[in-house]
């Protein structure tokens, strides 16, 4: 993995690991970034429960005046009842960051 690959990498897993939407409802303990899909695994504890559970994001970038965005537009997950909340949260508040300075000039140059 280049040095600008694993740059951008880092800056979608603190994406994740920062989002409050996501930590609302519990503790991540894991994170695999599959760059080539534009998806990311995410392994979270739900409050409540004793079992994790992997939630796939499906992400883009998108380009503003000031900005580069990384946007969750899609979410799979195993379970059922996670999987349509969230899809059906999403298709009208998808879920949006902005990327550190630099990291998303590097995301569009590699994607």
């Amino acid at each position: 993995m280049s040095f600008l690959s694993n740059a951008r990498d880092k800056a979608i897993e603190m994406f994740f690991r920062r989002n409050d939407f996501i930590n609302r409802f519990g503790e991540i303990q894991n994170i695999e970034i599959d760059s080539q899909e534009n998806q990311a695994n995410v392994t979270i504890l739900l409050h409540g429960e004793f079992i994790p559970t992997t939630i796939c994001a499906h992400y883009c970038f998108e380009d503003t005046d000031q900005e580069t965005l990384i946007v969750i537009n899609k979410v799979e997950c195993e379970r059922t009842m996670i999987h349509e909340l969230v899809s059906w949260w999403i298709k009208d508040h998808p879920i949006k960051k902005a990327l550190p300075k630099g990291t998303g000039f590097f995301a569009k140059i590699l994607f």
